[in-house]
């Protein structure tokens, strides 16, 4: 019995770190094809129920989201970066961008959720955070 425990709870564990580990590839792939303004790469990652949430208070559909990424390429850096998993198919992601050429700082919230066998943005989140 407490085997059968010990292989459950490492299959949860093996589970939790693949997640995390696709979910950090998404987000590199993310960035890559915001900075390029590749759109297929993009719809491939964000859900089509998606609601991308900016700073600015403005919220975005899908395609609106996609259109305004390809158009402006944006340059930014993370830090911060937390990964949360829960369950087996839901992730939040929480981390700080400096967006340039702006030269401003926001924190982001992104849920991605397992769709069959793929990880998609279902929501984002952000708050412009003030100057140090």
């Amino acid at each position: 019995m407490k085997l059968a425990i010990l292989l459950l709870a490492a299959t949860f564990t093996l589970a939790a770190a693949s997640a995390e580990e696709i979910i950090k590839a998404n987000l590199d792939k993310f960035d890559a094809a915001a900075k390029a303004g590749d759109a297929a790469t993009l719809n491939a990652l964000l859900a089509d129920e998606i609601i991308f949430g900016h700073s600015s208070a403005k919220f975005e559909n899908k395609a609106e989201a996609v259109a305004a990424l390809v158009k402006n390429k944006p340059t930014y850096t993370h830090r911060d970066v937390k990964i949360r998993t829960y369950g087996n198919n839901t992730v939040l992601v929480n981390m700080n961008m400096h967006i340039e050429p702006q030269g401003f700082d926001i924190n982001v919230l992104q849920v991605w959720i397992k769709k069959g066998k793929e990880w998609q943005m279902v929501s984002r989140q952000s708050t412009r955070l003030p100057k140090a």
